[in-house]
């Protein structure tokens, strides 16, 4: 069994300009990857079988973005082949970190290399956006500041830094902030694609404070430590920029105390998915 990387993203930058008549929002946001990933094994069969070496307790096969990635990739190219999955689940659910988002595209890579079946990463892309919006910029691999639904990506170099997040365990229903009253539509949009903190802007925090209060309590005992917080997408995970060590210190007493989860990582430019993984496109 082959694994490969399926790394998590943050977002520096998430603004919703307006909802389309469709329902989707329009939105201008910045991608940047991180060096935190699952990993999923694969087994190529000849016999066109799906199986899996773990359970769906937390969701089921239907809601399993691995498996719609699978379903998805044979109907468009009708390969005849299967294959057997294995998932190491390191990252965590509804955190905004984009974890299903990125085993779906790995699959999508993995298979079309491993069922030879020569797609494009276009096709992929194409694929990829119809099992999620942030799907698209794990195929794609690289930083980048996307627009529409997320899926048109123009590269961008952003400095890589080290980041510490953190997990209060809070799972965040993307749906819900995005059919929320409380989410503002109408930022204006940027024409210029660039990334400095000045624009490290999250137009979903009133809905996510809505919502889940909870999130602004965190967010004020942060601030309080002077510790620059971010909440990245939709979710309940917040990064802070490398601390000194009385901010180190003080973050994890703090987080001792409240039960929450601190996760040391490095943002990237490059996927390592790309960097680590036998596969090209």
């Amino acid at each position: 069994m082959l694994y490969f990387p399926a790394p998590a993203k943050i977002n520096r930058m998430l603004r919703v300009i307006r909802r389309e008549e469709n329902g989707y929002h329009y939105l201008q946001t910045v991608f940047q990857f991180t060096d935190l990933f699952d990993e999923i094994g694969f087994e190529v069969r000849e016999d066109n079988e799906i199986r899996f070496n773990y359970e769906h307790l937390d969701f089921s096969k239907e809601e399993d973005l691995i498996y719609r990635a699978i379903t998805a990739l044979k109907h468009y190219s009708n390969s005849d082949k299967g294959v057997t999955i294995d998932l190491i689940k390191n990252l965590p659910m509804g955190a905004g970190i984009g974890g299903g988002s990125s085993n779906a595209a790995t699959t999508l890579v993995a298979l079309n290399a491993l069922w030879e079946l020569n797609l494009s990463q276009t096709a992929l892309i194409e694929i990829g956006k119809k099992i999620g919006a942030d799907v698209p910029i794990f195929i794609y691999g690289k930083s980048a500041w996307a627009e529409g639904i997320g899926e048109i990506l123009t590269p961008l170099e952003i400095k890589e830094e080290e980041f510490t997040l953190i997990n209060p365990g809070i799972h965040i229903s993307t749906k819900l902030i995005f059919e929320s009253s409380e989410l503002p539509r109408n930022s204006m949009l940027f024409p210029d694609k660039y990334f400095d903190q000045s624009r490290a802007i999250n137009d979903c925090l009133p809905a996510i404070y809505h919502h889940y209060p909870a999130m602004r309590l965190i967010m004020n005992a942060l601030n309080e430590l002077n510790l620059n917080p971010y909440i990245t997408g939709t979710g309940s995970c917040i990064f802070v920029p490398k601390m000194d060590a009385e901010q180190s210190l003080l973050l994890s007493s703090l987080a001792k105390e409240q039960g929450w989860e601190l996760l040391p990582f490095k943002s990237l430019n490059q996927s390592l998915l790309y960097e680590n993984a036998p596969i090209a496109l």
